[in-house]
């Protein structure tokens, strides 16, 4: 792939941390990120879908420390109250979980954080919803996604008793989502002025800029950055740094600043 010129490689399965469990009979996903970082050509390696419980010091640690590794993880944590996540056959609770985020923050300075809540799961009470939404406000994830629990048959969770009502869910839904898109319009606010790295993806003939993605940004769930590169003629897969002077829903715009000539 680093030959036919691929700059970034995306690792994704349903938990990426069981990797080599069934090859070698143990995790081995640090092993493999030191492994695949030292193939030449490859400028970015982006770890997806990480379960809580399995984030291991050693996987936290090679994220820390290889370069070409992004500082970006995803972990689905689906809720943070401890008898909801029991009854999804999850593990952990709002302490338990805000300990693992604080411990990320420290040891992976700079990290973009990333996950996806459910609501309106069987029997999530009034309560146990506005305790969600009080560890979303105060975590403040760079990234989320929310989702409103919908039966699927033959799941042992469709036939849970205290099913609740699709308008009940919708709501919870939407209030999570407009905190969550509070938190990172301001977020982005907090970029402006700042230099970023960017993959370059194409151009956008109506925007009349160039358009790609930061290392905060994973394809097609996150957003991008719109810049404009005055006298230059940029290639896909091209690596340039931008400077970022606005935001426009939740997107970045920016000015070309240099481009890498290993790129």
């Amino acid at each position: 792939l680093a030959k036919n010129g691929v700059r970034e490689l995306n690792i994704i399965a349903q938990d990426t941390t069981q990797y080599g469990v069934d090859l070698y009979g143990a995790p081995r996903l640090a092993e493999l990120l030191h492994r695949l970082g030292e193939i030449d050509g490859l400028r970015w390696i982006r770890v997806l879908y990480l379960y809580p419980d399995r984030l291991t010091d050693d996987v936290i640690d090679a994220i820390a420390s290889e370069p070409k590794v992004v500082k970006y993880i995803d972990i689905p944590l689906q809720h943070c109250d401890a008898q909801v996540l029991r009854r999804m056959n999850r593990f952990g609770d709002r302490a338990s979980l805000t300990a693992l985020i604080q411990k990320l923050r420290d040891r992976i300075p700079g990290v973009t954080l990333r996950t996806t809540v459910m609501v309106g799961f069987p029997g999530e009470t009034e309560a146990q919803f506005t305790e969600l939404a009080e560890f979303v406000r105060d975590v403040r994830f760079d990234r989320l996604g929310c989702f409103a629990y919908s039966a699927e048959d033959g799941t042992p969770a469709a036939r849970l008793p205290d099913q609740l009502a699709e308008s009940v869910k919708q709501q919870r839904q939407e209030n999570i989502m407009d905190l969550q898109m509070t938190i990172m319009a301001e977020g982005a606010e907090q970029k402006i002025g700042s230099t970023v790295q960017v993959l370059v993806e194409g151009y956008d003939r109506y925007a009349s800029s160039f358009f790609g993605r930061t290392p905060a940004d994973a394809p097609e769930v996150d957003g991008k950055i719109f810049f404009t590169a005055k006298a230059h003629a940029l290639n896909a897969g091209e690596l340039v740094t931008v400077h970022v002077t606005d935001t426009l829903d939740g997107d970045l715009i920016g000015e070309l600043t240099a481009r890498e000539t290993n790129s």
